[in-house]
């Protein structure tokens, strides 16, 4: 699954700062490690829960991240 974390790079003039696009590469990283541990909890309940509400976490964290580019850019 690809992470809802990429931005698109059509003009390099308008990339975001270079410390968003470290949150944007460290929300990824997060990302991939939590779907890693995901396939490796089997059948446990509690922690398949625990990784879900994390992932939920990061897709907010990127959409505000991604709203606050917005508005730099605007």
């Amino acid at each position: 699954m690809q992470p809802p974390f990429d931005f698109i790079h059509l003009d390099p003039s308008r990339d975001p700062p270079e410390t968003y696009q470290e949150a944007f590469e460290l929300c990824e990283e997060l990302w991939a490690k939590l779907r890693g541990f995901k396939s490796s909890c089997g059948q446990d309940h509690i922690l398949l829960n625990l990784i879900c509400h994390l992932e939920h976490q990061l897709v907010v964290a990127g959409l505000i991240l991604a709203i606050q580019l917005e508005l730099l850019d605007g």
